[in-house]
């Protein structure tokens, strides 16, 4: 993976840079990547952090506290956490204290969360970040809202799909890769794909209240072939049916409801140079 981000090719920048690009309506290079990683892993310390070091690839690691404090035999330690603070290739992320599944939690258990790990974050660091990333990915529209005042300068999940600015910057994706899904070739296409930016996104939540949802976007920019788009909802095995009205508006339905829980629907079409654009959208069915 790092041999491969090392090519020409690719803009691998701090996640800050990416950001404030998207705050000012700045254009950003093709192929411009962030690494990050969450929690706060041990191996981050021992075996990732080293290889991304001397390779010069900057990461911003998101942490949760409560591991840490509770001396987990798998989690960094402050001291080693403050060592790689340092660094000026490392931003460090607020990922709550408990790494809970917010959509679980009452909002003010939730917000108690956080406010547990800023307290943390300022003894032990000396300041609060300012990127923070949901645990697990999952949020709700309440938390989004609830949240907005704390100024952090944006908010991650964890779904498939290419940033861009068009997209809620309290709510941004993230590919992820682990030990089942990274081998070459998906890497590959995934640091290769490119943002399909998109408006009038219906519905304009995430939480399902009608199951299963009808949705639908409109596409912006000069993008031709929106007719070969093809979404795939994670929970069929086969793909929506995707209605293109007009030139650039999109709708997506299909008949299975999403289940209980965290499910996804991912948008892919051909683009110039073998890159495929890549929309995602998570859902998140919370029962009662």
């Amino acid at each position: 993976h790092i041999a491969e981000l090392r090519k020409d090719q690719y803009n691998i920048v701090p996640l800050k840079e990416i950001i404030n690009a998207f705050k000012s309506d700045r254009e950003l290079p093709e192929r411009t990547i962030a690494i990050t990683i969450d929690d706060a892993y041990l191996s981050i310390y021992q075996e990732g952090w080293p290889r991304f070091k001397e390779a010069g690839i900057p990461i911003t690691i998101f942490i949760s506290t409560e591991s840490i404090n509770d001396h987990n035999a798998n989690s960094m330690t402050w001291d080693q956490i403050r060592e790689l603070e340092k660094e000026p290739l490392i931003d460090i992320g607020h990922h709550g204290h408990t790494h809970a599944h917010m959509t679980d939690l009452s909002l003010d258990n939730a917000l108690n969360d956080l406010d547990t790990a800023d307290q943390i974050f300022i003894e032990e660091l000396g300041f609060i970040p300012k990127i923070f990333a949901y645990p697990y990915g999952e949020y709700s529209t309440e938390l989004i809202d609830a949240i907005a005042p704390r100024n952090y300068s944006a908010v991650f999940g964890q779904y498939s799909s290419a940033a861009s600015s068009s997209q809620n910057i309290m709510a941004l994706p993230r590919f992820a890769f682990n030990e089942s899904y990274s081998n070459l070739d998906r890497f590959k296409l995934i640091i290769n794909s490119r943002a399909l930016p998109v408006r009038d996104l219906l519905p304009t939540s995430q939480e399902i209240t009608v199951n299963p949802p009808a949705i639908g976007f409109t596409v912006d920019g000069k993008i031709n072939g929106l007719s070969s788009l093809g979404c795939f909802p994670s929970h069929m095995s086969e793909a929506a049916t995707v209605t293109l009205l007009g030139e650039k508006r999109i709708e997506i339905r299909f008949d299975e409801p999403f289940p209980v829980g965290r499910s996804r629907l991912n948008c892919t079409m051909p683009g110039p140079d073998n890159r495929w654009y890549w929309f995602g959208l998570p859902f998140f069915n919370l029962g009662n």
